[in-house]
């Protein structure tokens, strides 16, 4: 073909001019599509050098989603423990003042009280056995375990597994004895005295501690000798008031004292509980010293050391922890050929024994125990290396007090035609409220709380730390994938107005021949 200058042929310069436009309707096709996604590529290739930044940070947002989901589950279940935990102490406080001088027996035998401290003890059994998603809260490592029996189950006998009621009845016997004296030998008055000596009953019954006396021509000696004994009596005349004391510890570590009152007065005259008549003689004041002495014990023994009696019951049975089994009077589980011989064997029972018991005595908690760190049953990693530890098991001191407490006071019951069934009653009242009111049981409450408390608080100082993590990530993704509508826009005009020149210059081109040119 003939060519006069370099435009005499409009094939002449027509590739590059096309691939020209071929890469400027590249380009706008690219900017449509930023425009219409917000984003500058939809690989990680598009994205060149800010490829690596893009994973990194998406990575690192994934991490803190994930760390903060984990958060979020753990945090509900501290809640709830918490929550429960508050429950439990605010039950505990309701007992710290007991009135004991109200004693109106319901057709249960049971007062008003210890009617509300058996609902009170379905609701802490409630709290203890909280679920969360599947999950119970205070059975340690045991999960899909529900923790505590039912209150029914823990005060009634269960097939041959004895309850609690049961186990206070033995223990009661055990601590009485076949006299009601509370294991106490007291002997006839000879010669102007007569001695009190213990049994060798091992834990059970009265423990004598002290003597004292301010009689004139009194005797008061001991206790001395294994088992002890002490010796009490009149040498001489006692005056009006004087006193002779004799002090006891129960099977509770309680303590209790007989004060026995010297009084003049003629044969007949009557006289007040623990008091005695001056006799004519010393072998006679002795003898009915030795009277008061014993009418004072056996009503102390079916009054404060029957009371005594079930909370030592209560804590052989709450008290089985760590695989341990729960004590129970030796002898409970012997072959008797009547009641009155098993009876028997419990009245004049030496020890406590926590061999086999396990199998014929209702466990309460059911629950997981390994004897280690309970808070560590459950843990969950909520932050690169922050662990928080939230596990709990309800038979930790704190619960297991206030269930003891609660079972306890609402399992024993009265009867309104015996003489000694509200000073009973009251002696049992004051040791619910001294033990629910006493600061190691609030304390044992609180420490849990703590703990739980201590790891609500890591949980939120690590989702703080992932809100601050994911916004730094989401910023340098935006930063990276990200494009402003406004600068495409622009770029897509910009292209738009060079792609139109490059078809005017096409269309021109495709008109040009010799005839025009010349």
């Amino acid at each position: 073909m003939t060519s006069i200058g370099p435009y005499a042929s409009v094939g002449l310069g027509r590739p590059s001019l096309t691939r020209a436009q071929s890469d400027l309707r590249s380009q706008i096709d690219d900017l449509t599509q930023q425009l219409s996604t917000g984003k500058k590529a939809t690989t990680y290739a598009g994205l060149g050098a800010g490829g690596a930044v893009s994973l990194s940070m998406r990575a690192r947002l994934a991490s803190a989603e994930s760390y903060q989901a984990v958060g979020d589950t753990v945090g509900v279940r501290v809640n709830m423990a918490s929550t429960a935990l508050t429950g439990l102490e605010a039950l505990a406080s309701q007992y710290k003042t007991i009135d004991s001088n109200s004693f109106d027996l319901t057709t249960a035998g049971l007062t008003v009280d210890q009617s509300q401290a058996a609902a009170d003890l379905q609701e802490a059994i409630a709290q203890l056995n909280v679920e969360v998603g599947g999950r119970y809260l205070f059975s340690g490592r045991s999960t899909d375990v529900k923790p505590v029996l039912t209150a029914d189950k823990i005060l009634s006998d269960d097939g041959d597994k004895a309850g609690l009621k049961t186990v206070i009845a033995e223990r009661k016997l055990a601590d009485l004895g076949a006299d009601g004296r509370g294991r106490l030998d007291v002997s006839d008055a000879s010669g102007g005295t007569f001695t009190v000596s213990q049994e060798a009953s091992g834990p059970f019954g009265f423990k004598l501690t002290s003597v004292s006396s301010t009689l004139t021509g009194g005797v008061a000696e001991g206790p001395a000798g294994d088992p002890a004994t002490v010796t009490l009596g009149a040498t001489g005349t006692p005056l009006e008031g004087e006193t002779v004391t004799v002090g006891l510890t129960l099977p509770d570590g309680t303590t209790e004292q007989v004060t026995l009152t010297a009084r003049a007065g003629e044969e007949g005259d009557a006289l007040e509980a623990g008091a005695f008549r001056i006799g004519a003689t010393p072998e006679e004041t002795a003898a009915n010293l030795r009277t008061a002495f014993d009418a004072s014990l056996k009503t102390l023994g079916s009054t404060a050391l029957t009371a005594a009696s079930a909370v030592a019951a209560g804590e052989g049975f709450f008290g089985a922890a760590n695989g341990a089994e729960p004590a129970r009077v030796a002898g409970f589980d012997g072959t008797y050929a009547s009641d009155a011989e098993r009876v028997a064997a419990l009245q004049n029972a030496s020890a406590v024994t926590t061999t086999g018991t396990a199998d014929k005595t209702v466990s309460w908690y059911q629950g997981e125990d390994a004897g280690d760190d309970p808070r560590k049953t459950a843990t969950a990693s909520v932050d690169d290396g922050v662990t928080v530890a939230y596990g709990a098991r309800a038979n930790e001191a704190g619960p297991t007090t206030i269930l003891r407490n609660l079972a306890v006071f609402s399992a024993v019951s009265f009867s309104p035609a015996d003489d000694d069934a509200k000073a009973r009653y009251a002696a049992l009242a004051s040791r619910t409220a001294n033990a629910m009111g006493a600061t190691e049981t609030t304390a044992a409450i609180k420490t849990m709380a703590v703990d739980l408390a201590t790891a609500n608080s890591s949980i939120k100082a690590a989702d703080d730390r992932h809100d601050a993590t994911k916004a730094l990530a989401e910023s340098a993704i935006s930063g990276v994938e990200n494009v402003s509508k406004e600068e495409v826009t622009l770029k897509i005009l910009a292209l738009q107005t060079s792609l139109q020149a490059s078809y005017q210059v096409t269309a021109t081109l495709k008109q040009l021949s010799l005839v025009n040119f010349l």
